[in-house]
């Protein structure tokens, strides 16, 4: 936060004079936040406690919790019948389920 005022006080300062920036999706700036700053997304299974991967990414349950795939995968025994979710009561289909990223 504190660190990118002087850098965004100056860019604010410069482009009112030549364009409308407020309507841009993205600053045309970059803010050096530095190392303490820098956050990486690590998602870890609660059922095998293994960190995901490409080979076993993070699945999203219909009623909103995250497993690995491999996981998700082991509680769907057999594909045609729905499984139940081990935190909730709620049964999901794998059909029903999303790969998502962090």
């Amino acid at each position: 936060g504190a660190l990118a005022i002087p850098t965004l006080a100056k860019f604010a300062t410069v482009m009112a004079k030549k364009q409308d920036w407020t309507s841009m999706e993205q600053l045309p700036v970059e803010i050096e936040l530095g190392h303490d700053f820098t956050f990486y997304s690590i998602f870890a299974c609660p059922i095998s406690r293994d960190q995901a991967s490409p080979d076993d990414p993070p699945m999203m349950l219909p009623c909103g919790h995250v497993l690995s795939k491999q996981s998700v995968t082991k509680l769907n025994k057999n594909n045609s019948k729905p499984f139940k979710c081990p935190y909730c009561p709620s049964e999901q289909k794998y059909s029903d389920c999303l790969q998502i990223t962090f």
